[in-house]
C-alpha cells in the first residue's frame, strides 16, 4: 500500500492529487488558491493542501508523480527542430531547459517544504499522454478498455491509441509532432479571434449557430489516413516551423497564433477579437467542429481496428472537453461505451499521473469514480466567521434545500456553495450559481446580471438520473457534464434557457448515491414545477471558480445574484 502525490506542473492548468493505497483522496487545480485562470508553473499550494487533507507528511509520500516525460521523443524533436525551424539553437535549448525544469521538481519541494533534498521522495515521471488515459481508465471502474488521449501536444505527442487490462496500459498507436487535431481547432480558434487560452469552448458554442459550409475547404487543411490516422497540411500553420511556444507570465498561459499566410489568403482576414461575430465566423466554427467530429470518429474506428474486442472507450485529453464531439464518439462510434472523466484537460495528469504510479507500486485499482468533488471544503464555524466579517444579513436554515428551490422556481438566481469543490472545469453542485430553466430570459439575465460573457454561449443543466429518458432521447450516464444530450422536441419549449441552437444540452445527470445534496434540491424544485432540472453554471465571473466562501461571498457582492447558500446558511439581497 503506498501514497502518491501527482502533479501537473509548468504547464498550463496546473494541479496537484493525492492517491492513498490506490484511491483518489484530494484533487485541486492550483487556480483556486491564486485565482489566475488556467495557472500555470508549479503547484506549490494545490500540492499543500492535498497533503494537508490526506493528514501526511511530504517524507511520509512513497513517490511525487509528475505527468509528463520531456525526455520521451526528445530525440525526435530535435530532430524536427533542426530540419526546419530558424533559430534552431535558441528552441532546442529552450527544451532542454524544459527537461531540466522537471528534472528539478524534487528540489523545488525541498526548497518549499524546507527539508534536505535527500528526504523529498524520488520522482516519477509518467507520459505526459499516459497521465491522460490513465486518468480515465483507473477512475472507470472497468477491467478493460480501449483508451484514448487527444490533446494539443504533450512530450511531442498529441494522440495516443492504447488498450487497459487491470492494472497494465499497452500502448498501441501515436500521432507526433507536428500534426494534432488539438493544434487545429486552436488554430481556429484563434483566427476566429478568440485568442485567450482555453477560449477553444466558445468555438464548440459559437458553431451551433453556423453551417458548416466550409467543411470542404478545411478538409484540405487534415487528412484522414485510410490506413492510419491523420496527418495536417502544414502551410496552413505556423507550428510547424516556428514550434508551439506556451509562454506564462506570471503564472497566466498564453499560446502565440499558429495560423499561417495560408490559413488568411483561403478563408479571408482573421476576426478581431472585439469585432462583431461574422455569418463567416459562425460558418468557420461549424465547419471545423465537424471536421474534428469526422476525425474523431476515424480515430476511434482505427483504435477499435487495433482492439477489436474492446467494447468500451476511455477518453481524455485537451480535445476531451469538447463535450459536442463527445456526444458524436458515444452515439456514433464503435464503442458501446465512452467514458470521459471529470477533468480529461491537462489538471486531470496530476490524478492520472498519481494512479499510473500507485498501480505500478502494486495497489489495487480503486472504486468507480462518482463524483468530481475532491477539493476543499470549510466548517460552519468559518462560513459563520466569513458572513460576519461580510457584514451581510444572513439566517441559518434547517430546510436551505427546500428554500433554494422556491427561490429558484420564483425565477431568483442562486448561488450554492456546499461540501467540497469540484476537480476540473465543470461546475457540478459544489460551486455553481443556479437558475429555473424554464424562463426565456434567463440566459441573457444571466449574461448581463452575473457572467458577463458572449451571449452565444450556452448555460448546462443538472437533471435528475430518473428523469433523464423523459427528457433527453439520449440516456446514457453523463455525470461529469461532459456530453451534450439531445433534448426531446416535445420538451425543448419547457426549459428554453438550458437548450442550445442545435437542440442539445449539456447535461449533467445526478444520482442520489453520488450527490445526494444536489439530488435533494432537485427534487425539492421538481416536486414544485414538475420540471426535474435546474440550470447550472460555474460560480465565477471571469475568474476561477470559487474556492473559499470569503471569495462566495465576493463575487456575489460584485455580481446581481438574488441569493446565495453556503451551506445551510441563506445570504439574501
Amino acid at each position: 500500500m503506498s501514497t502518491v502525490l501527482g502533479l501537473n506542473s509548468f504547464h498550463a492548468d496546473a494541479a496537484a492529487a493525492l492517491v492513498r493505497d490506490g484511491k483518489l483522496i484530494a484533487a485541486v487545480e492550483e487556480e483556486r488558491f491564486n485565482r489566475l485562470k488556467h495557472s500555470a508553473g508549479f503547484p506549490l499550494e494545490a500540492a499543500r493542501w492535498c497533503l494537508r487533507q490526506g493528514g501526511v507528511d511530504l517524507r511520509e509520500v512513497d513517490a511525487v508523480a509528475v505527468g509528463m516525460k520531456p525526455i520521451d521523443n526528445v530525440q525526435d524533436e530535435v530532430l524536427q527542430i533542426l530540419s526546419g525551424r530558424p533559430n534552431y539553437s535558441r528552441l532546442i535549448q529552450k527544451r532542454l531547459d524544459a527537461v531540466a525544469r522537471f528534472r528539478d521538481v524534487r528540489a523545488i519541494l525541498a526548497r518549499e517544504f524546507g527539508l534536505p533534498k535527500d528526504q523529498v521522495p524520488r520522482l516519477e515521471e509518467v507520459s505526459h499522454h499516459l497521465a491522460h488515459v490513465a486518468s480515465a481508465f483507473f477512475t472507470s471502474g472497468w477491467e478493460d478498455a480501449a483508451l484514448l488521449s487527444v490533446d494539443g501536444f504533450g512530450d511531442f505527442c498529441s494522440t495516443y491509441l492504447a488498450r487497459g487490462k487491470g492494472k497494465e496500459i499497452q500502448a498501441l498507436e501515436a500521432v507526433r509532432f507536428p500534426h494534432s487535431l488539438g493544434i487545429l481547432y486552436t488554430m481556429v480558434t484563434q483566427f476566429l479571434g478568440f485568442g485567450r487560452y482555453g477560449d477553444e469552448g466558445k468555438v464548440m458554442g459559437l458553431a451551433a449557430l453556423g453551417e458548416p459550409v466550409y467543411r470542404d475547404r478545411l478538409g484540405q487543411v487534415v487528412r484522414l489516413l485510410e490506413d492510419g490516422l491523420f496527418e495536417l497540411e502544414p502551410s496552413y500553420f505556423t507550428h510547424p516551423v516556428y514550434g508551439v511556444d506556451m509562454i506564462w507570465e506570471d503564472r497566466v498561459p498564453q499560446i502565440d497564433d499558429t495560423f499561417s499566410e495560408r490559413m488568411i489568403e483561403v478563408f479571408g482576414p482573421p476576426r478581431h477579437r472585439y469585432a462583431d461575430v461574422s455569418v463567416r465566423d459562425r460558418d468557420l466554427a461549424a465547419s471545423v467542429q465537424s471536421l474534428l467530429e469526422d476525425a474523431l470518429l476515424h480515430v476511434a474506428r482505427r483504435l477499435k481496428q487495433l482492439a477489436p474486442d474492446a467494447t468500451r472507450l476511455c477518453y481524455a485529453g485537451g480535445v476531451a472537453q469538447n463535450c459536442v464531439a463527445n456526444t458524436v464518439l458515444r452515439r456514433d462510434g464503435p464503442f458501446a461505451e465512452v467514458y470521459v472523466p471529470p477533468a480529461p484537460g491537462d489538471a486531470g495528469t496530476a490524478i492520472g499521473a498519481a494512479l499510473a504510479v500507485s498501480r505500478r507500486l502494486g495497489d489495487a485499482a480503486g472504486p468507480e469514480l462518482k463524483t468530481s468533488r475532491f477539493g476543499p471544503s470549510y466548517a460552519a464555524a468559518e462560513l459563520e466567521r466569513a458572513l460576519e466579517s461580510s457584514g451581510m444579513s444572513f439566517e441559518r436554515c434547517s430546510d436551505v434545500h427546500e428554500r433554494v428551490a422556491e427561490l429558484i422556481a420564483q425565477g431568483r438566481v442562486v448561488g450554492w456553495f456546499r461540501g467540497r469543490s469540484e476537480f476540473g472545469p465543470r461546475a457540478l453542485g459544489g460551486r455553481s450559481i443556479l437558475a429555473d430553466p424554464r424562463r426565456k430570459d434567463m440566459r441573457e439575465i444571466l449574461n448581463t446580471r452575473v457572467k458577463f460573457r458572449e451571449t452565444f454561449r450556452p448555460f448546462a443543466a443538472s437533471v435528475l438520473a430518473e428523469k433523464q429518458k423523459e427528457w433527453f432521447l439520449d440516456d446514457w450516464s453523463s455525470p461529469f457534464m461532459q456530453f451534450a444530450l439531445r433534448v426531446r422536441e416535445e420538451k425543448r419549449g419547457e426549459i428554453p434557457a438550458v437548450v442550445h441552437h442545435d437542440g442539445t444540452c449539456r447535461a449533467q445527470t445526478v444520482q442520489a448515491e453520488a450527490d445526494p445534496e444536489l439530488h435533494r434540491l432537485l427534487t425539492a424544485f421538481w416536486q414544485r414545477t414538475g420540471v426535474p432540472m435546474i440550470l447550472n453554471t460555474s460560480f465565477n465571473e471571469n475568474e476561477p471558480i470559487v474556492c473559499t466562501p470569503e471569495e462566495a461571498l465576493d463575487c456575489f457582492a460584485s455580481t446581481k445574484m438574488d441569493a446565495l447558500a453556503l451551506e445551510d446558511f441563506l445570504v439574501r439581497r
